[in-house]
């Protein structure tokens, strides 16, 4: 019997009608905890103070017969102060510390792992918003871990039943480099307020084989939906005359973790070039660039940098020298007084055996072959 009440008073162990709580295990606990012996103490108080007065009252009241013998406890400007000012303060020092636990209730944590417990067939691990039920098999591969801070597994398959916001990679290398390049092209990134950024691809029908391959690549990875790049129609008036053109675009799932590359590519909804991009300019970046904006110029090949300043495209001929070791020049266009890049002849061997693993076959034409 003395072990039974000693388990209720000095030990931890739960038990009916324990007293007191159990050690906290969370900041949020200890502060609840926290609150709960500040208040006590108050209420402590009040209590013992009140019931002197009380007893006090009583005591008067049998020895004199009279209810409130001292005139000032009846009428008096100092005793109304004391008892209008002095629960103020009781509340206040209630009120701060319990402030400071609901702020603190209200913080926003995004856990690297959730465990859902789900009746039959034990716990399903939900790693990084990737549900492991759902692979498609498993690979390595490189990740940025200075931009990331993770380690270098890619899961292939995204958990699709959640909110935009809440999908926060990890991204691996080569999709980086793909959406990169992508940016660097003709694709473009869609700020959706607070939810996120999904990357957006617009391609002709002339080159829809390359916009599938594309498809097929984020689809596989788990970036998309398995709706197909869905067609379109547009009209164009030229002199008078009408054409028809028809193009293939789908978008990919949105990404809060894709906002820095929006904050990367734009500024004040104009696409920019900014330094940080050679981190992620690689062989297959410079692939989907090229694919997207590059074009055989007889004995080289050029790319399209018409909506980039001289200053931006000087600071991607640097980047392509000193990533490649590519001899490129900048020419100017008269037509549209836009710049664009000019790769030499003799630098082509070195971009095609740079190119050519990472390039879809429908491309390869880009670089005369």
């Amino acid at each position: 019997m003395l072990l039974y009440f000693l388990n209720k008073f000095a030990f931890d162990a739960p038990s009916p009608w324990g007293i007191y709580f159990q050690d906290s295990a969370t900041p949020q606990m200890e502060g609840l905890v926290e609150l709960h012996d500040n208040i006590m103490y108050f209420l402590v108080m009040i209590l013992f103070v009140v019931g002197w007065i009380l007893l006090s009252i009583i005591w008067n009241y049998i020895n004199t017969k009279s209810p409130i013998s001292h005139k000032y406890l009846n009428h008096g400007t100092l005793i109304e102060l004391i008892w209008t000012i002095t629960p103020a303060i009781i509340l206040m020092l209630i009120a701060f510390p319990s402030f400071k636990l609901l702020y603190l209730m209200d913080e926003v944590i995004d856990p690297s792992i959730t465990v859902l417990a789900e009746g039959r067939g034990g716990p399903k691990p939900y790693i990084l918003n990737k549900i492991v039920n759902t692979w498609k098999g498993q690979r390595k591969c490189n990740i940025f871990t200075n931009s990331f801070g993770l380690n270098n597994f890619q899961y292939c398959t995204f958990h699709t039943r959640i909110k935009a916001g809440s999908r926060i990679g990890p991204h691996n290398i080569d999709v980086i480099s793909v959406i990169v390049g992508s940016l660097l092209g003709d694709s473009y990134a869609n700020r959706r307020s607070i939810e996120g950024t999904r990357i957006c691809y617009r391609q002709s029908s002339i080159n829809k084989e390359y916009l599938f391959w594309l498809y097929s690549f984020f689809f596989t990875n788990g970036y998309c939906s398995n709706l197909e790049p869905r067609k379109s129609t547009t009209i164009l008036k030229h002199k008078g005359l009408e054409s028809i053109h028809y193009r293939y675009e789908f978008n990919t799932f949105t990404f809060r973790s894709f906002n820095w590359i929006h904050e990367m590519f734009y500024h004040k909804g104009r696409k920019v070039i900014k330094p940080i991009i050679e981190n992620y300019m690689t062989p297959l970046c410079l692939a989907i660039w090229i694919s997207d904006d590059g074009c055989w110029a007889k004995p080289g090949v050029r790319i399209a940098t018409n909506c980039f300043s001289y200053s931006e495209t000087e600071l991607l001929v640097k980047i392509l020298k000193n990533k490649f070791n590519l001899d490129c020049t900048i020419q100017l266009l008269k037509t549209s007084n836009n710049y664009s890049i000019y790769i030499k002849s003799s630098s082509i061997p070195t971009l095609s055996k740079i190119l050519l693993p990472h390039m879809h076959s429908s491309m390869k034409y880009k670089l005369g072959l």
